[in-house]
């Protein structure tokens, strides 16, 4: 029998403080590393920006694409 393993998680956040104390998040790559995406604001909290992490989660799903070009 062949055993595959799929990595189901393609990126991850990273929630992080900054040096005036508030918190923000990144999203990255699993696969290179690299920067997706990061919190347009800073947060007074902890769970302000856990709370942004859970919108992005919920809502870039259905998110529309805009083309600008």
């Amino acid at each position: 029998m062949k055993v595959i393993k799929v990595n189901l998680f393609m990126a991850k956040f990273q929630l992080s403080k900054d040096r005036a104390g508030y918190f923000y998040w990144i999203l990255k790559s699993d696969e290179n590393g690299k920067t997706i995406a990061k919190s347009s604001e800073s947060y007074n909290s902890k769970k302000g920006a856990s709370d942004s992490i859970a919108w992005v989660r919920t809502n870039a799903k259905t998110a529309k694409l805009e083309d600008l070009s």
